[in-house]
């Protein structure tokens, strides 16, 4: 469940409908054209099971869209789990106040739904291990915020963009970059840097440099860091391999034996739920972990909609339709 009303941007080609099929701007042609408005009940149906996010967003927008005293929209809450064929978002009023947006709506309801059921697949694997999603630069700027919010939505702890971070109510995680450790040449001289420069509210979180040996540098940032660093984050081994579970098991062997056991282990990177089971599985020291991918590249789960009723009068059906859904809250 999310931990606050999210504040969704409604942007103004969205409310003009620009981004909409085209046959949907037909459609109201034609039913302007007609002189036709009637009041519909349209039903949007997962076509997969998943976790169920991107419902606030398109309530955002319909209580931008629909006049207040003549509009219904029913929804499964954000962050649950729905099976396939469920229905989880049902809008009752006139058609032409909402038919334009079919298509942002199915679009808000399958890409979120896919981000937040792929992080919920790390966040059970990870059995309590602290899951952010790390990977806004796999997708288009003008999502990244929402993948953040979905991927919170799905169990993870937070994302990694500042606006993602206002959405969700939560702090995005940061490290020292890569970039900044490529520029400055040195993992340490770049945690001192990073120090030097940030407010001290900021976790110095360092970035092991994957071309070098990893727990030797560890123990190089924890010595002449020790009451400054926070975590370390692990991205690759040397020759761009994973991390395995036996290099973190001695890194923390490392930062125990200089009295940092409060120095937190971060694996980041190329994460899927096989990749965090078997590091577990061998007994591997994880604190967090942050996923730059996974969530990333996650499919989107379809959503079918559907008019159930024309003014009252039920609509013939392709199939047997669902019963109505309990589940179903009023949310405008």
């Amino acid at each position: 469940m999310m931990r606050q009303q999210a504040q969704f941007e409604v942007r103004p080609s969205l409310m003009t409908g620009d981004s909409a099929e085209v046959y949907l701007h037909r459609t109201q042609r034609v039913l302007r054209t007609e002189g036709l408005n009637p009041v519909v009940v349209m039903e949007f149906s997962a076509m997969a099971p998943g976790v169920l996010c991107g419902v606030e967003e398109a309530q955002t927008l319909l209580s931008r869209v629909m006049s207040e005293g003549n509009r219904e929209v029913w929804s499964v809450p954000e962050g649950a789990s729905v099976a396939q064929g469920e229905i989880c978002l049902t809008i009752r009023a006139p058609y032409s106040s909402f038919g334009l947006y079919e298509t942002a709506i199915t679009g808000i309801l399958a890409q979120a739904t896919g981000w937040a059921s792929a992080a919920k697949e790390l966040v059970k694997a990870a059995g309590g291990v602290p899951v952010a999603c790390v990977g806004a630069h796999n997708v288009h700027p003008s999502v990244a915020a929402v993948m953040d919010y979905a991927a919170v939505a799905g169990g993870c702890q937070n994302g990694s963009t500042a606006l993602g971070g206002r959405l969700t109510g939560t702090q995005p995680v940061s490290s020292v970059s890569g970039a900044l450790l490529q520029i400055i040449g040195d993992p340490l001289r770049a945690l001192q840097a990073f120090d030097r420069a940030m407010s001290a509210d900021v976790p110095r979180v360092a970035y092991v440099d994957p071309r070098r040996d990893i727990a030797e540098q560890t123990a190089q940032l924890a010595r002449l860091m020790r009451d400054k660093i926070a975590a370390v984050r692990l991205a690759r081994a040397p020759g761009g391999q994973q991390v395995p579970a036996e290099t973190i098991k001695e890194v923390r062997r490392r930062l125990d034996a200089l009295g940092c056991q409060a120095v937190k282990i971060i694996v980041s990177g190329d994460l899927t739920p096989d990749r965090i089971t078997g590091l577990l599985e061998q007994g591997a020291p994880l604190d967090a972990l942050h996923d730059g991918s996974y969530v990333a590249r996650a499919h989107p789960i379809p959503f079918r909609p559907n008019i159930r009723s024309i003014d009252d009068r039920s609509v013939a059906q392709e199939v047997e339709p669902p019963p109505p859904n309990p589940r179903l809250v009023r949310v405008l």
